[in-house]
């Protein structure tokens, strides 16, 4: 059984391995193609500005309007990875440099009961769990589990 399950999880990784390299594969073409038309586009607006403000102008209008753009796209960049401030009650965080206080549990928020720990405070509505769809990952893992859990046990019975 051990190796039926361990053949499973080589097939699934072979395929995630081969829908990665096709994934990337792609992505390199369509770059090649995106910057090949960028430098089309580049090319014939210096040409269609030079006749009306010359080379230099026109070198100088194409590099401010590419440096403005580069400049969002930091700035973009810089928001999306910009992390969030902690809140006041992780003062081990900050104290640690966040070794012990990023394993501390989330806390609640002040007037919300815990999850599972207890019933919620008078006229609150528990909001209902939806089911998980586990992948075939994980039911790869848990039979794997399961089948390495009967192999001990079936050894000391």
């Amino acid at each position: 059984m051990l190796r039926f399950l361990l053949s499973l999880a080589r097939i699934e990784i072979r395929r995630t391995a081969q829908r990665a390299a096709t994934t990337a594969f792609l992505m390199l073409f369509a770059a090649l193609f995106l910057a090949g038309a960028i430098l089309a586009f580049l090319i014939a607006a210096f040409v269609l500005l030079a006749d009306r403000f010359g080379p230099a102008g026109a070198a100088l209008i194409l590099a401010g309007i590419c440096l403005f753009l580069a400049l969002v796209l930091l700035l973009v960049v810089y928001i999306r990875t910009r992390r969030r401030a902690r809140p006041a009650g992780h003062a081990l965080h900050g104290a640690l440099g966040g070794a012990i206080g990023g394993m501390m549990p989330p806390q609640a928020a002040p007037g919300v009961a815990p999850t599972g720990l207890g019933p919620p405070p008078p006229g609150q509505a528990v909001p209902p769990v939806a089911p998980a769809n586990p992948s075939s990952s994980t039911v790869i893992a848990i039979a794997a589990g399961a089948a390495l859990l009967g192999l001990i046990l079936g050894r000391r019975i």
